[in-house]
């Protein structure tokens, strides 16, 4: 069983077409695969961009909250104020009263 000269260069050439099929399937893979890294460089971009406008909606309401927090405490602070003011103003008026009817 000898194989003929005609029958290897079949073989070759049948070898030859199968290499070329996978080489033409890897190159289509290879320019899909480049096409999605692509996609996803652009994804990965617009990612970032928001990513940094989000830090800055994050700074922007963390200064809110700061200034709403420092204002908090200064109505409180004034809040305790008036009250104290009122009820130094009671017992002043309280004592009038009474110093008012001795009097009599």
């Amino acid at each position: 069983m000898t194989i003929s000269t005609e029958e290897r260069l079949e073989r070759v050439e049948r070898l030859v077409e199968t290499n070329s099929q996978a080489i033409a399937r890897l190159t289509q893979q290879q320019g899909e695969i480049l096409d999605r890294i692509d996609r996803l460089s652009g994804d990965t971009q617009k990612l970032s961009e928001r990513v940094e406008k989000l830090s800055g909606d994050v700074e922007k309401l963390t200064f809110k909250f700061d200034t709403a927090q420092t204002i908090g405490e200064r109505l409180e602070r004034l809040a305790t104020s008036l009250i104290a003011g009122a009820t130094i103003s009671i017992i002043a008026g309280v004592i009038l009263v009474l110093l008012r009817e001795g009097s009599r």
